[in-house]
């Protein structure tokens, strides 16, 4: 009765979405990786609630109405973007193109920064004992063991703004971006980051062609349907084949019998997604365990709930730079550790509104109107904030805080001297 249950309420999200999407394509891609989030969420909580041994927690889940609770989650989420939106949108945003000698100079610099970014990245990659030839990193310990270990701060883990950088250049850059692209995912490839950046940076670097051909956003579909299509199931096909090789090397999970690579792959597939909301929603909803009440547990979310929910928590880090262990979609848990769950709704909305909305909507608005090289400072503030809501990193959001009051005194002063010319030319 549970699994039909749970099925009714993935069901009832997949409607939810489809309309969503049908209402509005453009704010459904911008905030897809929210949809991505609950596309796994939640087909992982229905595995987990059906019983297994969740080998991160070392113990075994049961029907929790986690999978509901997630449901309702993402459809709120969603409707309040939505609704903020529809606020926000009555306002323009002012924006600026950097000019030189009466020129837009946006495009260019954006190639010259896509160059250095690329270069110093194999250049580092070049200097350094790389995961996929050596036995002594992984993707864990590659950048605390490279050469440059300091890129790390300015490019992150995969240098995500690189990708959409070229989505902003393809129109008039076409073989340049798409060069670009596939160096882009086999530096990734060559550091161990296998999946994420094939995900993300594909989606990255269609965000802004989504926008920049929106008026023929159909046609343009039917024409990239197939190669997307063919491009989609190579990748998968060379990251099952690279799974199913490193799996059967090291069996993951020998210790809870799963021996069968496709069988490891499955278990990790569904159930690792969802099973720290599961954890939350089993201790802190269902059982009211004591709260928090500490918003600061956010900065670090991720951290706090794996020393909250891991079996082993000494070896945890350990394990889990291993790969054995692993932990992920830390938010909205976290809330439910802080606050009971009527509060965790309304502090939700309040970051909902002021920060993943916002954000968004800033971007879609340096995008509409052409000022790309704003466009990808927003979409890498846009990507941090985007990954506190999901790891509940939520000290990424400084890096955003200080971007809104710099564009906010750029916005008053500006107003302001236009509003001093008004009179002038009144007269």
């Amino acid at each position: 009765m549970e699994f039909l249950i749970n099925i009714l309420f993935a069901v009832l999200f997949g409607v939810f979405a489809y309309f969503y999407a049908k209402n509005s394509f453009t704010l459904s891609f911008l905030y897809g990786l929210i949809f991505y989030q609950a596309f796994s969420t939640i087909p992982s909580l229905i595995y987990l609630e059906q019983g297994i041994y969740i080998n991160e927690q070392g113990r075994y889940s049961f029907f929790t109405g986690a999978t509901i609770l997630s449901v309702l989650y993402f459809i709120f989420t969603l409707i309040i973007i939505a609704m903020a939106f529809k606020s926000f949108n009555k306002k323009k945003l002012p924006t600026f193109n950097l000019v030189s000698k009466g020129r837009n100079i946006d495009l260019t610099l954006l190639v010259v920064i896509v160059i250095i970014s690329m270069a110093l990245l194999l250049l580092n990659a070049a200097l350094s004992p790389l995961p996929m030839f050596s036995s002594s990193v992984d993707r864990f310990t590659y950048w605390s063991s490279s050469r440059l270990p300091f890129l790390n701060k300015i490019f992150g883990n995969t240098g995500i703004f690189i990708p959409f950088a070229l989505g902003v250049l393809f129109p008039k850059y076409k073989k340049f971006s798409i060069f670009m692209l596939f160096l882009f995912y086999g530096y990734n490839f060559l550091i161990g980051q296998k999946f994420s950046p094939i995900l993300a940076g594909t989606y990255s670097f269609l965000l802004p062609l989504v926008f920049y051909y929106r008026k023929n956003l159909t046609v343009y579909i039917k024409r990239a349907l197939l190669p997307l299509f063919l491009i989609f199931v190579i990748l998968v096909g060379v990251m099952y084949q690279i799974t199913y090789t490193k799996y059967e090397e090291t069996r993951p999970f020998a210790n809870i019998q799963i021996y069968d690579p496709n069988e490891a792959m499955v278990y990790r597939i569904f159930g690792l997604q969802g099973h720290l909301l599961w954890g939350a929603t089993e201790r802190y909803v269902i059982n009211d365990n004591p709260k928090s009440f500490n918003p600061t547990d956010l900065l670090y979310g991720m951290p706090v709930m794996m020393k909250e929910y891991a079996k082993d928590k000494k070896m945890v880090l350990n394990a889990n730079a291993e790969g054995g262990y692993n932990f992920t979609n830390a938010y909205p848990g976290i809330l439910f550790q802080i606050f009971p769950l009527s509060m965790a709704l309304v502090f939700h909305t309040f970051l909902t509104i002021c920060f993943l909305a916002l954000m968004g909507w800033m971007l879609k608005e340096f995008m509409t109107q052409g000022a790309w090289f704003l466009s990808v400072i927003a979409y890498q503030l846009f990507n941090w904030v985007l990954y506190a809501f999901v790891m509940g990193y939520f000290y990424k959001l400084y890096f955003t805080i200080f971007f809104f009051v710099v564009y906010g005194f750029y916005v008053y002063f500006r107003k302001r001297k236009n509003d001093s010319h008004l009179p002038e030319l009144q007269n």
